[in-house]
């Protein structure tokens, strides 16, 4: 594959995880999904895209807890 070995690997993925954090990489693999899902739907020809935010957004989340 490429030339790379278990070792080169490992350092990639050493280096994503210290890049984005395990949290954050959840949520890209989910959006990621989310992606290919809706590009197949388009692909066959399906008319809807689901564009529902997996997580909401940390200004929201802040916003919510205010007492104002």
């Amino acid at each position: 594959m490429f030339g790379f070995g278990v070792a080169e690997l490992v350092v990639v993925l050493a280096i994503v995880l210290f890049m984005f954090g395990w949290g954050r990489l959840s949520q890209l693999g989910n959006n990621f999904r989310s992606a290919i899902r809706n590009f197949k739907l388009m692909a066959q020809g399906g008319e809807e895209i689901d564009v529902t935010p997996t997580a909401p957004d940390e200004t929201a989340r802040k916003e919510s807890h205010h007492v104002g």
